[in-house]
């Protein structure tokens, strides 16, 4: 098949009409003079008469055949041929996938390095006249030269974010949807995890019909990293635990290490699915930043994953015989052991107090109306209502309470802070410095204070819940947060970047712990910035999964059927060069014959 990439060109065409008109004029015949002297002339003339017509025609022929020839190589034919580089203009989007585990190591080489070869094959094939429009792991479409494209090759790396295949293919397809190229096509250079193919939603609409042609790497190898990590309690007083949860595709076991303060503080041994606690300790009271690490394998950006941490002194608390027999014996355990100290910052009663004030509903049913009134008095939201009996699991924000089982209860109402839940229902709210508990801690009501978590609760709810929260953060590199209302400022390398009035900042691309920063510009919790651990999971999609979920005319291919098949499979020549030298060799034969002609000629009037 052939095609012209400058068609008005063959309007040339029209010129290979003169030689012909010029032969027909050249044949008429002038007037018929009777010279005796020259009859003898006419017998020669009668036997060279059909070389001179056979070379005239010749003659003909060649200078319209030149004329043709010139004109189809100013039109720029292109053939489909075995061999060629040449192409129709198309518009083409490289997506490359320089996300965080395009920096796994497969048979001793980067998987990005292989990604960016590819590409450079991909824009060694572009023409001048293509349109060429570039995807990195940001997912943003840009429209790029040959040579933007060549040098944002040269310095590539692997970024610590997650790229979502499905949705840089539907953006680019939508940002081509109006290039006036006659050809469109999408290369996606990816390692292909399964991970990163998210199914369009029904009310994303349908985007743009593309050409996408997929390249088939290498397969990968077996990875673990660490998915998540939080300390626990959310504040040391001043030890702690850190928890992690490891993931990834190898299930073999791996060493793991709690780093702070400038060195390894534990260390302990999991696998792939694991919970790994990890405790810790520090000198000093205030804010620290920790990492949990593991030993590297052949993706070595998932084997970190940092957090922050909040060290201070115990909380004060203390309780009055109200409360019951097993919160003053809870608390006394507490008091000995240092994770509570004594005083009146927050009393455990059945009455509010003038500071922190943790509730219970009263022994005696007739004081209910004057506890709600001062309740109420204090502007408290909640009411304690009705006693209801059953049984019920206690869930939410419990901690170690969780799972305990309820029995008598009485119906919170009114509020919307809900901290822990009963069978769905409000158990355990607060309000302002007022904590309210729907049953009283008797064994008649539940079977938390016989229980073995029953202390833990109690500490829990003294350095947890009636601490001043520590406001952690955790997202991931260039994810759009919103951030508590008390934050007003990001400390980022130093400096105290203002947090904007809707309260939505995007993380910094850089993995670490940042700041928050109240209007005093004192710490008062933390942003979290670590990878997604959608990225750890090597795992490749199969090919029908990649072509179902991109949807349209999807190819998924080598490197040699990518090669054949890009800028759609025309492997096309310019005939240009070739029809210019067979002219110029018509051009020197037409030369030859006529010189050759004119020279017999002369020799015979002599």
């Amino acid at each position: 098949m052939i095609g012209f990439l400058q068609p008005l060109a063959l309007l040339g065409l029209l010129a290979a009409s003169i030689p012909p008109i010029l032969h027909l004029l050249a044949r008429r015949l002038p007037p018929v003079v009777p010279f005796p002297a020259v009859r003898y002339l006419s017998e020669t003339e009668r036997k060279h008469s059909r070389r001179l017509k056979l070379r005239n025609l010749l003659l003909l022929l060649l200078r319209t055949l030149l004329i043709m020839l010139i004109a189809l190589a100013a039109s720029r034919p292109v053939a489909r041929v075995p061999f060629g580089k040449s192409h129709e203009p198309s518009a083409i989007a490289v997506v490359i996938d320089n996300s965080l585990s395009s920096g796994a190591v497969v048979q001793g080489r980067l998987v990005l390095d292989a990604l960016a070869d590819q590409a450079r094959r991909v824009f060694d094939r572009a023409g001048d006249d293509d349109r060429l429009w570039l995807v990195l792991a940001d997912g943003l479409p840009r429209r790029v030269s040959l040579l933007e494209a060549r040098a944002v090759l040269d310095t590539l790396s692997p970024w610590l974010v997650r790229l979502d295949l499905s949705q840089a293919v539907r953006a680019v397809s939508q940002a081509m949807a109006d290039d006036p190229s006659p050809a469109h096509e999408v290369v996606v250079l990816s390692d292909l995890q399964a991970t990163a193919f998210t199914p369009a939603a029904e009310d994303e609409g349908a985007e743009p019909v593309r050409r996408v042609l997929v390249w088939t790497p290498s397969t990968l190898e077996l990875n673990r990293g660490i998915d998540s990590v939080r300390a626990e309690p959310t504040v040391w007083s001043p030890r702690g635990d850190v928890i992690a949860s490891i993931g990834g595709s190898d299930s073999s076991a791996v060493a793991i290490r709690l780093w702070m303060a400038g060195r390894d503080v534990a260390r302990s041994v999991g696998g792939r699915d694991d919970r790994v606690v990890l405790q810790g300790s520090a000198a000093q009271n205030g804010w620290f930043v920790a990492s949990i690490r593991l030993d590297p394998d052949e993706l070595r950006a998932d084997d970190v994953r940092t957090l922050a941490i909040r060290v201070a002194p115990p909380g004060v608390a203390s309780a009055d015989s109200a409360a019951g027999e097993f919160v003053v014996q809870a608390l006394a355990v507490l008091h000995r052991s240092g994770r509570v100290r004594d005083g009146s910052d927050m009393l455990f009663s059945d009455r509010v107090s003038a500071g922190l004030s943790v509730v219970f509903p009263p022994e005696d049913p007739a004081l209910i109306g004057a506890l709600n009134r001062r309740l109420s008095g204090r502007g408290i939201s909640w009411q304690f209502g009705p006693v209801v009996d059953g049984e019920w699991q206690l869930s939410g924000d419990v901690g170690p309470a969780a799972g305990s089982t309820v029995y008598q209860r009485r119906r919170l109402e009114g509020g919307a802070d809900v901290l822990g839940t009963a069978g769905g229902e409000p158990w355990l709210v607060r309000d302002g410095n007022v904590i309210l508990v729907g049953s009283r801690m008797e064994s008649g009501w539940s079977s938390l204070p016989v229980s073995a978590a029953f202390v833990p609760f109690i500490d829990f709810v003294v350095n947890r819940i009636g601490a001043a929260p520590s406001l952690i953060v955790s997202a991931f590199p260039g994810e759009v947060k919103e951030v508590p209302a008390a934050a007003r400022a990001l400390l980022v390398d130093g400096t105290s970047v203002p947090i904007p009035g809707n309260r939505r900042i995007v993380a910094p691309i850089e993995r670490g712990v940042y700041f928050l920063e109240d209007a005093n510009a004192d710490t008062i919790g933390a942003l979290e910035v670590n990878h997604d651990p959608r990225e750890t999971m090597l795992r490749q999609a199969e090919s029908r999964v990649v072509a179902t979920v991109l949807g349209g005319d999807v190819q998924v291919l080598s490197a040699q059927g990518l090669d054949r098949e890009l800028f759609r499979g025309a492997r096309r020549a310019d005939l240009a060069g070739g029809l210019l030298l067979l002219a110029l060799a018509v051009a020197f034969a037409e030369f030859g014959l006529s010189s050759a002609g004119g020279a017999g000629t002369a020799r015979r009037e002599s």
